[in-house]
């Protein structure tokens, strides 16, 4: 009897599962599928004194209804610290790649989970009061990781915009203390327009 409860329950669930698959993928708008596009985003780090807007490219694989991966590459600029009585001004160029998985609410709606790292290439620059103490500009490379959620907002099957917030874990990979106590962890929001093909 228990041996036969294992083996309904599991028919059961596997005609559930494909049952809702199939459904999700008649929903999906954008599936088996890679895009590419422009993006837009918006970044304040916790410690900056202001945010500051971006600009970069994105591309996107979609493997069926519900799974995605996305590359990116971004230029960040002018995010300014106060530190010990003198400033630091940082610039990014991050390239990162993201998981993401789908809930296709719709044709025209689709919600999403993005996580993944990035590559951060850093560019410091010193105030004049930091230079006379000795420091110098500099440049280093720092890795991140993200966690967020956003939509799709597809108009055809080839064509997509989408929305998203990113929580960003970066700190600066330097042991001097020209940076101590500095926390670029931050809020990212970004939209991006996607062509797929």
């Amino acid at each position: 009897m228990k041996k036969t409860l294992t083996i309904l329950t599991f028919f059961i669930g596997s005609i559930t599962f494909a049952a809702s698959a199939q459904t999700a993928a008649d929903r999906a708008a954008i599936q088996n599928t890679i895009g590419f596009g422009p993006r837009l985003g918006y970044y304040k780090a916790l410690d900056a004194d202001e945010g500051n807007f971006h600009g970069g490219i994105q591309a996107r694989m979609r493997f069926g209804a519900v799974a995605g991966i996305e590359g990116s590459i971004e230029y960040r600029a002018g995010q300014e610290y106060g530190i010990a009585g003198y400033s630091v001004k940082t610039s990014f160029v991050p390239v990162t790649a993201s998981f993401l998985i789908f809930a296709p609410i719709s044709e025209i709606f689709a919600p999403y989970g993005v996580a993944g790292i990035g590559a951060y290439h850093t560019r410091y620059t010193f105030s004049e009061a930091a230079s006379a103490l000795g420091f110098e500009d500099d440049s280093s490379f720092n890795m991140g990781y993200h966690l967020g959620f956003g939509a799709e907002f597809p108009f055809s099957s080839n064509m997509a915009l989408n929305v998203d917030y990113r929580y960003l874990f970066l700190n600066p990979d330097r042991d001097d203390e020209s940076l101590e106590g500095a926390n670029f962890n931050g809020n990212v929001f970004t939209a991006g327009l996607m062509f797929y093909f």
